[in-house]
């Protein structure tokens, strides 16, 4: 359907309130208003269509007539009949069927046609300026003193024009709408439609490409067909297309896409009324439009990133913008004018990227400590700087790069370094401030880099010696507490600044941190072993969250010797798909050939139990694929749309676990994880996705 950006919807019925006002002179007119539609099948007036006689308005520079048979008309009117259906203000309409191909086929016998014939009755030429129609491609078909019902209505229309034959004009592709929408082509200054004697101009207008609803009707509604026509004479006022800029003079500009608000000015020497902004695409194909004499601020928030273009337009008469059209239709005349230049307009998405290299520890002694090897990759924008944050995020320096920082001077402690991307102005990038007080339009790296500093002479903390367990609980899940008894467990031998309760996964994925081990409800986890450590450290340490693993900790640490916590459920089936740790993920280019992978190692997962897998989902959970681990997937090749993926613990045999069939209906002794999401956008902005079907084939 059609569409213009929201913000500039408002301007447009000012458009349309002007152009009415002032033309090159009287103008005459003529109708098909479609009033004394009838169509019955007892009597065939369906495939009459005499009944669609014009009413004509002459001047007496211009006649306007229809040659021939004397009303509208279709070709193989048995093969394409008309109904009639309520039109505006209390009046019938007409509705149609058209053209189910979704490639324009000017030419076609389901479009609708009439000859009109324009004489110059003055000593000047006659100019055919404009067609105007009613349309609409109704959800529900009406028909008078008929059914109603569903509508498989058309998505898409051209008009052709041919004069003595030939085609002068000829625009496909225009998006229909499903509510009554004035149509209005504008033929002023177009000198084939300028014509010294008699001439025949043929219209054709055709509906096309069905949106696919599922309904037995297929039809296209029409009302009030018009065309207008005048002397050619000389614009009466003065038409400018001047140039267009800035307020600051520029033709230039970039911001951050969807915060772009822009002032404009022009050197036209037309009058404000007459003079509009024209915004297009890349291209040049029209976006939008707003008269000067409404505002000069364009809001461009609501445009995606990419270029576009502000030009300035003067015209006097019925001459309308069409979004879609290119900016080359609008045709320079006696009462149009383009500016001679354009602002450029780039809305830009920076991208912080990703960054590869450490984490770097160093011993402060006293020598430089510097690091090298940082890689950033993936990054956009027009600008880019280094930061140096301490563990909460202060900014300590804005290096011109990581590897100038002596790391040693700084301290013990632990230290980020992230990459930011920009464009224009960024607030807060100073040091001393905190890195989520940033503002403007930036992108952080999706990652940092860790530099651990520790004391000279080592670390020696000890995590000490666990007494107690193992521990066995049979009926987990049953919703009975089942906790570790308190004093149960012993601790000795630790030494160290600090000492914290830490229960992970078999696989050292760290699951909680409790203050002690008996306030642990080990009924909720589900089947499978758990451990219990102590961890003992000195000074920072990193990576102590529950998701990470607890060999991976940064720092002066120690752990324990563990104590192991037996899980089994009441039903005997012990498979448990535990808790899957990362994303959401996000591919913006998808279908583009290149692979988008999740990096290896990016999905972590924690409380497993049994026999393990992995599985990809659609949204609704029919499985895509069963990869040996996530990052083997290529998500470049299912198109747009969400994916899940899974962790699958089974014990035992399991059926269903096929491509093509829903996870939640395999059978047997199995357990699925949460799930991890996987966003796949295309980068054409349009994510529509036919999927994939499974099924067939059936014979009858």
């Amino acid at each position: 359907m059609k569409h213009y950006y929201s913000v500039l919807l408002v301007f447009i019925s000012c458009f349309f309130a002007f152009s009415a006002i002032a033309d090159s002179g009287p103008v005459a007119t003529l109708t098909f208003n479609l009033d004394s539609c009838t169509s019955y099948r007892f009597n065939d007036t369906n495939t009459d269509y005499s009944e669609f006689t014009p009413t004509v308005v002459n001047t007496a520079d211009v006649g306007l007539s229809v040659p021939g048979n004397g009303h509208l008309y279709r070709s193989n009117p048995l093969l394409n009949p008309h109904s009639c259906t309520p039109g505006l203000n209390g009046t019938e309409a007409m509705c149609i069927n058209y053209d189910s191909n979704c490639n324009y086929n000017p030419g076609s016998d389901r479009a609708v046609r009439f000859d009109v014939e324009v004489t110059p009755l003055g000593s000047l030429p006659a100019q055919l300026t404009g067609l105007n129609f009613q349309e609409l491609a109704p959800e529900m078909f009406d028909w008078i003193d008929g059914p109603s019902g569903s509508n498989n209505y058309p998505t898409l229309y051209g008009v052709r024009v041919l004069k003595n034959g030939a085609v002068i004009f000829d625009q496909g592709g225009i998006e229909t709408t499903t509510a009554w929408s004035l149509e209005s082509f504008n033929f002023a200054g177009n000198p084939e439609f300028t014509v010294s004697e008699a001439t025949v101009f043929s219209f054709e207008i055709l509906a096309y490409c069905p949106v696919g609803a599922f309904a037995l009707q297929s039809i296209w509604d029409l009302e009030d067909i018009s065309v207008t026509a005048t002397c050619a004479s000389d614009c009466p006022v003065v038409i400018d297309g001047g140039t267009v800029s800035l307020t600051d003079g520029t033709t230039d500009y970039t911001g951050c896409a969807g915060n772009i608000n822009v002032e404009v000015t022009n050197t036209s020497s037309s009058q404000p009324e007459n003079f509009y902004y024209i915004i297009t695409e890349e291209n040049d194909n029209i976006l939008a439009f707003v008269s000067s004499d409404v505002t000069n601020m364009l809001d461009l928030s609501g445009a995606p990133p990419g270029v576009c273009h502000i030009w300035g337009w003067s015209q006097i008469g019925n001459a309308t913008p069409v979004a879609g059209q290119n900016i080359s239709s609008l045709i320079q005349g006696d009462c149009t004018a383009l500016s001679s230049n354009f602002i450029t307009v780039n809305r830009t998405d920076p991208s912080g990227g990703t960054l590869a290299g450490g984490p770097y520890n160093f011993i402060v002694d006293g020598t430089p400590d510097m690091v090298s090897g940082i890689t950033l990759s993936g990054n956009s924008g027009t600008n880019q700087a280094w930061i140096v944050t301490d563990d909460q995020g202060n900014i300590l320096g804005l290096p011109p790069m990581p590897g100038v920082v002596d790391f040693d001077a700084a301290g013990v402690g632990v230290c980020y370094i992230y990459s930011v991307s920009f464009e224009g102005s960024i607030s807060g990038l100073t040091p001393g401030s905190n890195i989520s007080a940033l503002g403007g339009c930036f992108s952080l790296s999706s990652n940092f880099v860790v530099v651990n500093r520790t004391a000279a002479g080592g670390c020696t903390a000890n995590g000490g010696t666990l007494e107690g367990g193992p521990f066995t609980f049979n009926s987990v899940g049953d919703g009975v507490a089942d906790m570790i008894p308190a004093g149960s467990i012993t601790l000795s031998g630790n030494s160290g600044g600090a000492s914290q309760w830490v229960v992970t996964d078999s696989e050292g994925y760290i699951l909680g941190l409790p203050p002690m081990p008996s306030v642990v409800n080990f009924d909720n986890p589900g089947a499978g072993t758990c451990l219990i450590w102590n961890l003992t450290y000195d000074g920072p340490i990193t990576g102590l969250e529950v998701g990470q693993n607890a060999n991976n900790l940064q720092g002066c640490w120690a752990l324990s010797n563990p104590v192991e916590v037996i899980r089994n459920n009441a039903s005997g089936c012990n498979a448990n798909g535990g808790e899957l740790f990362g994303g959401p993920f996000i591919f913006d280019s998808v279908g583009d050939g290149t692979p988008d992978n999740i990096p290896a190692g990016s999905i972590t997962s924690a409380n497993t139990n049994g026999t393990l897998g992995w599985v990809v989902t659609d949204s609704e959970g029919y499985i895509l694929g069963l990869p040996p681990m996530p990052s083997a997937v290529n998500f470049d090749n299912p198109g747009a749309g969400t994916c899940l993926v899974w962790r699958i613990a089974y014990d035992g045999p399991v059926t269903g676990m096929e491509v093509g069939q829903l996870a939640s209906n395999i059978q047997g002794c199995f357990s699925l994880s949460n799930p991890v999401e996987v966003i796949r956008n295309n980068a054409s902005g349009c994510n529509a996705n036919g999927g994939e079907l499974f099924g067939g084939p059936f014979i009858f």
